[in-house]
């Protein structure tokens, strides 16, 4: 399911420790594939993000990679990995489906080395810049990931 998060006419900020509070609806629908559990001792879990336009068409320009983030119980964990890429154009019709990567970092944002083992929620956000300057944000999850 694809959700706004609050804040207009930007996306908004994600904070570590926030509480995540995502609201229906959404230009886009956002899937993910990443694996169900990874060892605590990584850094990163891989993944692939499908996005198709929830109705009509969806047109702007996204980053290169979804962004990936952890939560458990209910608060952001992890912040999604930077990216120093150009964005990229996105043009989709309805029931038109485009993949991207997407990386979950394992690393706790509030410091102090690697997460603690046992079961996160796993979501992904893919912001829409539209060509009139306003942004829309879309996420997706939450997918279990197993933390060993």
């Amino acid at each position: 399911m694809a959700t706004d998060l609050p804040g207009s006419p930007g996306p908004a900020t994600l904070e570590c420790g926030q509480a995540l509070r995502p609201s229906t609806g959404g230009v886009l629908t956002v899937t993910a594939h990443f694996p169900g559990a990874v060892s605590a001792d990584q850094q990163m879990v891989k993944g692939t993000v499908a996005v198709m336009a929830s109705k009509g068409v969806a047109r702007g320009v996204v980053t290169p990679q979804a962004e990936a983030f952890l939560v458990r119980d209910g608060r952001i964990v992890t912040l999604p990995a930077p990216q120093d890429a150009v964005g990229r154009s996105l043009d989709l019709a309805h029931g038109r489906v485009e993949r991207m990567p997407a990386i979950a970092t394992l690393v706790p944002c509030s410091g102090g080395g690697a997460l603690a083992e046992g079961t996160y929620d796993l979501y992904v956000r893919v912001v829409l810049n539209h060509d009139d300057g306003t942004r829309v944000d879309s996420l997706g999850g939450p997918w279990r990931l197993e933390v060993r």
